[in-house]
């Protein structure tokens, strides 16, 4: 079906896209309950669903502010280029039986569409800005392929690139990779920067921001501009710790969050919670647990991926990683949540094996060693129970630490039976 879904793409009724089973076209439903036609994304909804390329979501809405998912977007550009079915899946994340499937193949093969690893595309993650900036590049020189537009070329040298980018104040955040695109982007109009002088280019963009640069790109004649924009002076790459807040806080407590790490309240404010997340962050990706973010941290999160789970089994459990100092909690073969922990340290460590949760205390416990917050206790009296105290390091008499504020959350998904393994 997906791949039937891939070639009715540019079938504009809705009588044809009811027969092939790809729902109902956003023409249909327009005006959706929450667009409205003052919106300053109306037309471009509008027009795209016209076209068959932007779809509403389950219950007749558009989402407007929703962020847009890698599948989603994917779905949207392969319908706006109509691309080519193509029938090998290069990633092992994307199953024949989901629905974006044909739309991921198909920009793969036209070599439009990379994936977030060699193997893997990360279908539900939200696609950074400058990422996007380079897909839609890549989507006009295909389209220029047999649809040239006169006076249009795709080609700047270092120097434009420098003078087209020099209007944003955070510029060098921009990755080199990306940086001919983003500013190519810049000066076609696709693409513009924050109110305040900005591009963040690791922000990701809502599903009215990615219909509206669609249909700036591929739906309106490209009108180059000619000044390049004034420069403002660079502001340095932004370093967080706790006490901040603001606009990249709020970018990371998405980021983060994407990537399943537990990360409290998303308030826009580095708090305690989103101390530990940036430690698990670092755990996982291997860079040291600063739990404050600069530009290796910055760099690590445009590419990084929801780690794959050690073992391989049915149905919900908890895996324990020593080496790491995470614990994964796990459904159907994917981690959906990551936290920091501290487990025992070398002389009372924590026990590697496969353990089951045998009994739970729904409340604090006293103990001769210290006070657990409902513990859940795997092996004798050795439990994953709630701390004030996560060091960075194994530092317990054996239990699994983890964060007092994550406890609440975390209990009642721990319940008693749930595999937990336990490896270096």
């Amino acid at each position: 079906m997906a791949r039937i879904a891939a070639r009715a793409m540019i079938v504009s009724t809705l009588a044809a896209l009811l027969l092939l089973g790809v729902g109902v076209s956003a023409a249909s439903a327009l005006p959706f309950p929450d667009v409205e036609p003052t919106d300053w994304f109306y037309e471009a909804v509008d027009v795209l669903s016209d076209a068959g390329v932007i779809m509403g979501l389950p219950g007749g809405t558009f989402g407007p502010y929703q962020t847009v998912t890698r599948a989603q977007f994917a779905a949207m550009l392969s319908r706006a280029l109509a691309t080519p079915e193509a029938v090998d899946e290069p990633f092992d994340d994307v199953s024949d039986t989901d629905w974006f499937q044909a739309p991921v193949a198909s920009l793969y093969e036209a070599g439009l569409l990379m994936g977030t690893t060699r193997t893997t595309f990360s279908p539900s993650l939200g696609i950074p800005r400058q990422q996007v900036a380079t897909l839609m590049i890549r989507a006009l020189v295909y389209r220029f392929q047999t649809e040239p537009q006169e006076g249009v070329e795709i080609a700047l040298d270092s120097a434009q690139v420098d003078g087209w980018l020099a209007g944003f104040s955070d510029r060098y955040d921009i990755y080199a990779i990306h940086r001919a695109e983003v500013a190519d982007a810049v000066r076609l109009g696709v693409v513009k920067g924050t109110l305040d002088g900005r591009f963040m280019p690791l922000g990701t963009l809502t599903r009215a921001q990615a219909a509206v640069l669609l249909y700036r790109a591929l739906y309106q004649p490209l009108v180059p501009l000619t000044t390049q924009p004034a420069p403002v002076p660079a502001i340095p790459q932004v370093t967080l710790q706790q006490g901040s807040t603001g606009a990249y806080v709020a970018l990371l407590e998405q980021r983060l969050a994407a990537l399943k790490y537990a990360v409290g309240v998303a308030d826009a404010k580095f708090d305690e919670a989103l101390r530990d997340a940036v430690r698990a962050f670092q755990k996982v990706e291997g860079l040291e647990r600063t739990g404050t973010v600069g530009p290796s941290v910055w760099k690590r999160l445009d590419t990084a991926v929801t780690p794959s789970p050690r073992n391989w089994a049915a149905g919900e459990r908890v895996e324990i990683a020593l080496t790491r100092q995470v614990l994964f909690l796990i459904s159907g073969n994917r981690v959906t949540r990551i936290l920091a922990v501290s487990t025992g340290a070398s002389s009372t460590p924590t026990p590697a094996g496969s353990f089951r949760i045998l009994r739970k205390i729904d409340a604090w416990r006293e103990s001769s060693l210290g006070l657990l917050y409902k513990p859940s206790y795997f092996y004798g009296g050795i439990a994953i129970h709630g701390s004030y105290s996560i060091p960075t390091y194994p530092a317990s008499h054996g239990c699994v630490r983890i964060p007092y504020w994550a406890t609440d959350a975390i209990y009642p998904l721990l319940p008693v039976g749930m595999p937990v393994d336990v490896y270096r």
